[in-house]
């Protein structure tokens, strides 16, 4: 196993940190930041013959006195930090800490490299039935925009670790995407492409150090793009993004470091100083505010937070994974199992399907299958 000792200060507090933890008695004098990420602490299991004999009641004991130790969020952050600091690995599922410290999820790395590639065959299927689709739609003057969201492997392929031999990168599901979609002449807003382009020219970071998604400065110029798109599409005045100002960070907030909140370290990751845009919706008489249907990954809930479907899409829903459905008429999350699939659709005047790069060969999540059922030839 390789050592990293290149922070000897760090060292030392973890040294330090460690013999305060011996001395200082376990009481709720001092309280400890929470962890992040999904944990559930256990419930206190109710005694029987049967499951003393059985070892159950002893386990289920165990980890109930385990999850209410005072110092557990501080004694996992401590070793989850030394396995960052000295053996370079994360604590996080499917975290890979790349070159220059930069943070990848793997699937990301897979994608890029085309190691999760799906086939040709399959994705020029999937675009066949697309441009059906969008041409079924546009048909009832509805359109349907297909949005490749950026990746962080194809954005920072310099920083993938060796072990995954990023010199041997084969044809990605991106890549086929892109030129089947493009050949077939179906709607594209192609984000991959543009933050790439973008990347040696722009002053501001578009995609983050030690987190996952696009900045949030990269998330909004994304946004205003979407608008010009569908402005000019349907020729009509959709409300702008008025950016005020623009505000900078040397620590990043939101999901900016993302990644790095789930490793829960003790210490921060020396990152990038990060850009904030300071924004609002301009409308006036003439805004005309579309009904948008979002089929989308988690690249779009940064556009949902800050109000892209309610205050330019007319209060309209985000359909996550195709399966859960958010709106600002919801009172609680409803399901895409549960609706007229068809009446859905249709409600709409603008029909978005966007995806990383890492959830391509699963794209779009069973909607193509629903709507050419629906409107395939008879």
């Amino acid at each position: 196993m390789k050592f990293n000792f290149k922070n000897i200060n760090q060292k030392k507090i973890l040294f330090f940190a460690i013999v305060l933890l011996i001395v200082i008695p376990g009481t709720n004098i001092i309280k400890f930041k929470g962890l992040h990420g999904s944990f559930k602490k256990a419930k206190k299991p109710s005694f029987s013959t049967a499951n003393w004999f059985d070892g159950s009641f002893q386990n289920g004991l165990e980890k109930y006195v385990s999850d209410r130790v005072v110092f557990r969020n501080l004694f996992i952050r401590i070793n989850n930090q030394i396995s960052y600091t000295f053996f370079n690995e994360a604590k996080a599922n499917g975290v890979i800490i790349g070159k220059e410290n930069y943070l990848y999820e793997e699937g990301y790395i897979l994608a890029h490299l085309g190691k999760d590639f799906i086939g040709e065959e399959k994705i020029n299927d999937r675009v066949e039935k697309l441009k059906f689709i969008q041409d079924t739609l546009k048909r009832l003057n509805k359109d349907l925009l297909i949005i490749l969201a950026a990746g962080k492997g194809s954005y920072y392929p310099e920083y993938i670790p060796d072990k995954y031999e990023p010199e041997n990168k084969t044809r990605n599901n991106y890549e086929a995407y892109r030129d089947e979609l493009v050949n077939q002449n179906v709607n594209l807003i192609d984000f991959n492409d543009w933050f790439l382009k973008m990347k040696d020219t722009s002053s501001l970071h578009l995609y983050p150090k030690c987190g996952t998604h696009w900045s949030k400065y990269g998330e909004v110029l994304a946004a205003d793009s979407m608008l010009n798109y569908i402005h000019q599409k349907r020729n009509i005045n959709l409300p702008k993004i008025k950016i005020d100002r623009i505000e900078y960070f040397d620590k990043p907030y939101d999901t900016d470091d993302d990644i790095e909140k789930g490793m829960n370290l003790l210490f921060d990751i020396p990152d990038l100083k990060m850009a904030y845009a300071i924004f609002n919706f301009d409308k006036d008489s003439t805004s005309v505010e579309p009904k948008v249907l979002t089929i989308a990954d988690s690249f779009y809930w940064g556009m949902y937070n800050f109000g892209l479907s309610r205050e330019a899409f007319d209060k309209s829903e985000f359909w996550f994974y195709n399966n859960q459905i958010y709106s600002a008429k919801l009172s609680e999350v409803a399901y895409v199992k549960d609706v007229d699939y068809q009446k859905a659709l249709e409600a709409n005047d603008v029909i978005i399907l966007m995806s990383t790069e890492a959830n391509l060969r699963k794209f779009p999540w069973g909607f193509i299958n629903k709507a050419y059922e629906i409107y395939k030839p008879k």
